[in-house]
């Protein structure tokens, strides 16, 4: 108890120390912020891709027909709940006179989309109706069409905000899309590039706060997709790619291999397609999808937070010289304790401790800073941008018009114990130094 409360003693004398529990403390909010913050980015890109995707990615080598046969298979397995067909295709969007951009269209089924994805959620004008999300709009010989909020208008550039009442006034504009594929011709080996252009008009508008997504792409009726890349073909199904959802208790991993099964015996018998097409077939979960870029992301947040423990690891030397300081001029104070009969290893435990008080004082208040600084980067990201005119987040670049601010307590915990152990560590030597005073030789001069 003696060595308790020698230690709470030195902590409340030596104004000294509390540099080092400032450093302890800003050390582990550095490295906890850092991490917190990668690993809520790298959570936010594995999270848009199944909320955008569903949980499972069929992505064939080529595009395929009958696609409803395929879906119905789907859904007769126990481990699936919803499939999706898509048509993808490039093309360019003319808004208005010079208004041309070039996006990537999809044609979907917005009725089994919302069911896979949160397609309603992202849509301004329909996510606030009763119903489900529909592609109809007063407005004939014109094929309606979803189109990305980024298409229409860029996010102011201080405040990476969309006007979306500007963008809700696009709602009933029309547009012109173009597109095209190839087709052979009948008299000659070669094939020949088609383009289409179809009247649209503007039926909603999908914000997902995925910058990417926003910019690029216009959803239209998949049908009306099929009509404008094959005229002459319309009567088959068509699509490309399939985004399934998985039924609650199952996984996608547990799933992929059951789709492959159903996908397998299709493309074999349904389609009659060789067995190498059929093997090339990608099927994966939407976080896989992600996985090449979600690993680079924590190849940079590893080599980040090794600069950081590095520079951190300073904590440790700030500690010893602190201690060290402090044991030069406590040499009368020790000389005693060892008079009245005080061991080494006393001294020892009472620097122990006061490094051990600093550590847990110092990495509680790292934790604490690090919780608040994630938690509120996004306000103190705009204030900076307000009182220095930086912008440090742009959704342009970023991906998303938000930062990701999910607080990691795996991390924190880890940083926490590691803070702890370095304080220990740093008052360890001078321990030793204190330890082996001899009181004969101090007090003799005092």
């Amino acid at each position: 108890m003696l060595k308790f409360f020698l230690a709470l003693r030195y902590l409340k004398k030596r104004k000294i120390v509390f540099l080092s529990i400032a450093a302890v403390a800003l050390s582990t909010a550095l490295l906890v912020t850092v991490s917190s913050l990668f690993t809520a980015f790298i959570g936010a890109i594995e999270t848009s891709a199944s909320e955008y995707l569903g949980d499972i990615v069929l992505e064939p080598p080529n595009r395929f027909t009958q696609y409803d046969v395929l879906i119905e298979k789907l859904l007769q397995a126990k481990e699936i709940d919803s499939a999706t067909p898509v048509l993808s295709a490039s093309g360019l969007i003319h808004l208005g006179a010079g208004n041309v951009k070039a996006v990537s269209i999809w044609g979907i089924e917005p009725v089994s989309r919302s069911r896979v994805t949160n397609l309603k959620d992202n849509l301004l004008r329909q996510k606030r109706l009763p119903s489900v999300p529909q592609f109809k709009y007063d407005e004939a010989n014109n094929i309606p069409i979803y189109i990305g909020i980024a298409i229409l208008s860029e996010p102011d550039p201080k405040t990476d905000q969309y006007d979306f009442s500007l963008a809700e006034s696009s709602i009933g504009k029309k547009a012109v899309i173009t597109t095209g594929t190839t087709e052979s011709s009948s008299n000659e080996l070669v094939s020949l590039a088609r383009s289409r252009s179809a009247q649209a008009v503007i039926s909603d508008i999908v914000f997902t706060s995925v910058y990417d997504i926003d910019k690029k792409f216009v959803f239209m009726p998949i049908d009306a997709l099929a009509g404008l890349l094959f005229p002459s073909d319309s009567q088959n199904k068509a699509a490309d790619i399939i985004h399934i959802k998985c039924k609650a208790g199952f996984t996608p991993d547990q799933t992929v291999s059951i789709v492959r099964k159903i996908w397998t015996e299709f493309a074999s018998q349904q389609l009659e397609w060789p067995a190498y097409s059929v093997a090339d077939t990608e099927i994966v979960t939407a976080i896989e999808k992600q996985a090449q870029y979600a690993a680079e992301l924590r190849k940079q947040m590893g080599v980040l937070l090794l600069i950081f423990g590095i520079i951190s690891a300073g904590v440790i030397i700030l500690v010893f010289c602190i201690f060290y300081m402090i044991v030069k001029a406590k040499q009368k104070d020790l000389a005693i304790i060892k008079a009245i009969g005080g061991s080494a290893t006393d001294i020892t435990s009472v620097f122990l401790l006061f490094g051990l008080f600093i550590g847990l004082i110092g990495a509680a208040a790292g934790v604490g800073i690090g919780f608040v600084v994630t938690h509120y980067v996004n306000a103190i990201e705009q204030a900076i941008g307000q009182m220095l005119g930086l912008k440090l987040w742009s959704s342009s670049v970023y991906m998303f018009t938000k930062i990701p601010s999910q607080f990691d307590w795996s991390w924190a915990i880890w940083f926490f114990i590691a803070a702890v152990v370095a304080s220990v560590l740093g008052a360890f030597l001078p321990s030793l130094i204190a330890a082996k005073t001899s009181p004969v030789k101090i007090l003799r001069y005092e």
